[in-house]
């Protein structure tokens, strides 16, 4: 993977050395370069709170300090879905915000309205788009991600990922290491089962369940989202090793995330699946709680060379406004997810970094979850969307009740075939 260590001037700046060195700008640097000039006001709509929404203020006023001209004013929503219900009311008045930081199915919404900008036109453009060597340099998976119906219509901000949470200790006891292949898996669950401790606590969520798939090769639903996918190998054996460790006694079910978490936090359990989102409070829990080594660790996967798992988190959306507000809000996401402002966010949230090179800028003074990410996760994965389809939530309570079931003695094969065709009743009739 080619790492990018390099900054970002100013856009400015750098039009007036190419427009010297190069003849006339192009119609795009002459956009940007008219975007620079004239006093806008753009609106940025997010969800972010505590930290993070302290962290995206102070982005905003630097890059104000960068571009005096351009003003962005902050509306923070209370939720996902306040957001969307707000965003399709101002679309529908022609009066949407410039930009939407949210999670993808939010922005698959107003996709699906026509109401967000397809960035392809910017991200191909020669001067002012992203090179191979700037595109190499996000996290795998990330860009690709906001491509929704065929065009590119988000930017990543903030990626968190699904990963697997282990107590180092137990393992150690057990004589066994971290897992890396399902089968290994399997037997540390089992190994690590003895006393009041048990191999693994599941949480059935959707977003852990796609990593599963994912990690063993499959897809949630087809690369147009019109039909399940995931009644594969993939598929079975995932919920075949559900299963066989509940029966076995090495794994057990619980109905909150909360108590998963306090769970393993308590070393009640050797092995929890979560997100990097939990670093901190899982990190706390086990601080306060009984005290043991743990770590962090690539989903165990078919083929451990090449991990994928699910991605999570926000990105960046331009609304359909005018050419000169479009062309403001582009500079602005690019800006904020150039590698200089993501390793700031991700220095003050402890997020997942967008951009691999920033682990350079964090060489000497690593924040502590990239430290304890860089330490553990030796192989970066690849990062998949979970489906963006209309209908997704359904989805996911579809894919949640599939794993309760089988957890409580169903069938694997019958409760994936029952579940894909609930899936795909689903896909058929909501257009």
């Amino acid at each position: 993977m080619t790492l990018c260590t390099t900054f970002y001037p100013l856009l400015a700046a750098l039009l007036v050395f190419v427009s010297a060195c190069a003849g006339a700008p192009s119609a795009s640097s002459t956009r940007l370069l008219t975007a620079t000039q004239q006093s806008l006001t753009l609106t940025l709509w997010h969800t972010q709170t505590g930290i993070a929404a302290t962290t995206l203020h102070t982005l905003i006023n630097d890059f104000h300090q960068t571009y005096p001209t351009l003003n962005v004013r902050l509306e923070q929503k209370s939720n996902e879905g306040e957001l969307l219900r707000e965003g399709l009311a101002r679309i529908a008045m022609n009066a949407p915000p410039d930009l939407i930081l949210a999670d993808l199915r939010t922005l698959a919404e107003l996709a699906r309205g026509h109401a967000l900008v397809n960035l392809d036109l910017w991200l191909n453009d020669p001067r002012h788009g992203l090179s191979e060597e700037e595109r190499n340099d996000f996290f795998p998976g990330t860009l690709d991600a906001g491509r929704i119906s065929n065009q590119r219509v988000a930017l990543p901000f903030s990626p968190q990922a699904v990963v697997l949470y282990y107590n180092a200790d137990a393992l150690n006891a057990a004589k066994t290491d971290v897992p890396r292949t399902w089968d290994e898996f399997a037997h540390v669950a089992r190994v690590t089962t003895r006393g009041n401790t048990y191999g693994w606590v599941m949480v059935p969520n959707a977003p852990t369940l796609a990593g599963f798939v994912f990690s063993r090769g499959g897809r949630v639903l087809n690369e147009t989202q019109t039909q399940a996918q995931f009644n594969t190998d993939a598929g079975l054996k995932t919920l075949e090793m559900i299963a066989a460790l509940t029966n076995s006694g090495a794994a057990y079910l619980v109905d909150r995330e909360e108590r998963a978490h306090n769970d393993f936090a308590q070393g009640k359990a050797a092995l929890l699946f979560g997100t990097t989102a939990d670093l901190l409070s899982l990190a706390d829990h086990i601080a306060r709680g009984t005290r043991f080594q743990w770590g962090i660790a690539n989903l165990p996967q078919d083929e451990p060379s090449r991990p994928a798992t699910t991605l999570l988190g926000t990105h960046l959306a331009i609304l359909k406004t005018t050419s000169p507000r479009q062309d403001a809000a582009w500079l602005l996401a690019r800006w904020l997810t150039s590698p200089a402002q993501s390793a700031r966010w991700t220095r003050e949230t402890l997020s997942v970094p967008l951009r691999l090179s920033t682990q350079t800028m964090f060489a000497n003074n690593p924040p502590p979850s990239l430290q304890r990410l860089r330490n553990d996760l030796k192989i970066f994965p690849t990062l998949r969307p979970l489906p963006t389809a209309k209908g997704a939530g359904m989805i996911d309570a579809a894919l949640v009740e599939m794993w309760t079931n089988v957890a409580k003695g169903t069938d694997p094969a019958t409760a994936l075939k029952n579940t894909t065709a609930r899936v795909n009743r689903i896909l058929g009739q909501i257009p």
